[in-house]
């Protein structure tokens, strides 16, 4: 046994994608009792949140999911309409548009009412400036790559949730991606340069 598997839905859309998916999951259930196979009747069932029509419908998966995903990289090209692998477009490509904020705020405060966990994958997580934002919206799990490890985790370590709350509302005034980052620089430099960002 390799432990409790927890199934994750992709490119969520609709809540009636996610009725698809529970009859056929509920069908697997009824093959693996007829077969007598042991398995866990208690499957956790999450989605990922990777287009802005899943992040505007947060509320209604929340209330029928056990936990949701935040997939950043998909969630920012297809809200801002733009290829970041197109070399033409992707110096458009902006985890710090206020459209995108908002998107991921919406699936945070979703997940709080609902009371389910909200995690975020993607390499907005991976970016040390990005972080005091993260925190202050209330993201708690990170999915991030090996080499940026240190790094953020030195700067939470010197982040006071708190303070992350209270800034994030300071963010979520500004209308422009540069106000938003030269915030970021002003309030958290010092403990990015501490960390090693440069």
């Amino acid at each position: 046994s390799y432990g409790d598997v927890k199934m994750m839905i992709p490119m969520m859309t609709s809540i009636e994608e996610l009725r698809q998916v529970s009859v056929l999951v509920d069908h697997a259930r009824d093959l693996l009792r007829q077969r007598k196979v042991r398995f866990n009747d208690k499957l956790e069932i999450g989605a990922m949140i990777e287009v802005p029509a899943a992040a505007l419908s947060a509320e209604i998966f929340a209330d029928r999911l056990d936990f949701l995903s935040i997939g950043t990289n998909d969630l920012i090209q297809y809200t801002l309409a733009i290829d970041r692998i197109d070399e033409e477009v992707n110096y458009l490509y902006n985890p710090l548009h206020p459209a995108v904020l908002y998107l991921i705020k919406i699936t945070i405060d979703a997940g709080k009412k609902m009371k389910i966990p909200v995690s975020m994958c993607g390499e907005m997580a991976s970016d040390p400036v990005n972080i005091p934002i993260l925190l202050g919206l209330g993201i708690k799990k990170l999915s991030i790559n090996p080499q940026s490890i240190p790094v953020i985790k030195n700067i939470i370590k010197l982040l006071d949730a708190k303070n992350a709350g209270l800034f994030i509302k300071k963010v979520l005034k500004e209308t422009t991606d540069t106000g938003i980052t030269e915030l970021v620089l002003s309030t958290y430099g010092n403990i990015l340069f501490e960390t090693g960002y440069t």
